[in-house]
């Protein structure tokens, strides 16, 4: 393999890269769902969210590695990976609109148990996916129980899913009004992302 492209190593330095930044971004979305309905929006949510689509943006060239990517199976999952990746990213981002959406409205309470579990699990796998990341070089006993963790989360949050659902049609009697469709969408958004999640594992672990 020629000298220019990138081996093993320097593509999961590469993807950790990312993976961390994405970490960040939902750990800002995990604090600005799980606000209660009587909790005061904190005042420096607008910087966190000014600084989550800072982080958004300058994730562009981060994968410019890719120009790298070694011509063979290592290449062609790491391709993969970064679709994958590339997804999580987008779907943060759509959360982190739907909120500006919602604007300074703390949400309704019939969200608010799935909700705070459904947020705190996806950051849960996002540090997992990190973790997982970097101890891929030198630890593979220590990546495969964080792959573990990220499957039994994902099962989690399908579940989750399923309740939060029929609490809303039973709370509202079928009836959606606009805070209501935009936190059923911000949760499909957050069952998708662990979705992604646990298929860039899947991978990362062959690699």
């Amino acid at each position: 393999m020629s000298s220019e492209f990138l081996d093993r190593s320097a593509i999961l330095k590469e993807l950790v890269t990312i993976v961390s930044v994405q970490e960040r971004i939902s750990e800002y979305v995990d604090k600005r769902l799980c606000l209660k309905c009587d909790d005061i929006i904190d005042e420096s949510w607008d910087g966190k969210r000014k600084d989550a689509f800072k982080q958004i943006r300058t994730l562009i060239d981060k994968y410019a590695f890719s120009r790298k990517l070694p011509k063979n199976d290592l290449g062609i999952m790491t391709q993969a990976i970064i679709s994958h990746l590339l997804n999580i990213q987008h779907t943060f981002l759509r959360v982190l609109v739907r909120i500006d959406m919602l604007q300074d409205e703390t949400f309704n309470e019939i969200f608010m148990d799935s909700m705070t579990t459904i947020s705190r699990r996806v950051h849960e796998m996002m540090t997992a996916l990190k973790h997982m990341i970097s101890e891929r070089a030198s630890n593979s006993e220590e990546a495969e129980n964080a792959l573990e963790v990220i499957i039994r989360l994902e099962r989690q949050i399908d579940e989750d899913n399923i309740v939060i659902c029929r609490q809303i049609s039973v709370a509202t009697g079928g009836d959606s009004d606009f805070p209501c469709y935009m936190m059923r969408k911000i949760v499909a958004d957050l069952e998708h992302i662990s979705d992604y999640v646990k298929e860039c594992a899947e991978i990362i672990a062959e690699i």
